[in-house]
């Protein structure tokens, strides 16, 4: 997927959270696409730890709303919950 045009509050949401315009691109190049009901897609890239013990995983993803726009871009921490 090409980056096309990034909305005000995306670029904001990169600044804020440390993600560049190259990260973002790579994101949206090699991330797997979930197709939502209203046209939008959800991007991501899963980052697998190398062990189970090293602690949960980080997930980099972007909305890009049906026209191409990406919306926001976010850093995500999985948190493992134990029973």
């Amino acid at each position: 997927m090409k980056l096309g045009k990034i909305s005000t509050l995306a670029l904001n949401r990169m600044k804020q959270r440390g993600i560049s315009l190259a990260t973002l691109r790579y994101l949206l190049a090699h991330g797997q696409v979930e197709k939502k009901f209203d046209g939008a897609r959800l991007v991501y890239l899963d980052c697998v730890p190398p062990r189970p013990t090293a602690g949960p995983g980080r997930t980099l993803y972007a909305l890009v709303d049906a026209a191409g726009e990406v919306i926001t871009v976010e850093k995500r921490v999985r948190r493992e919950y134990r029973h």
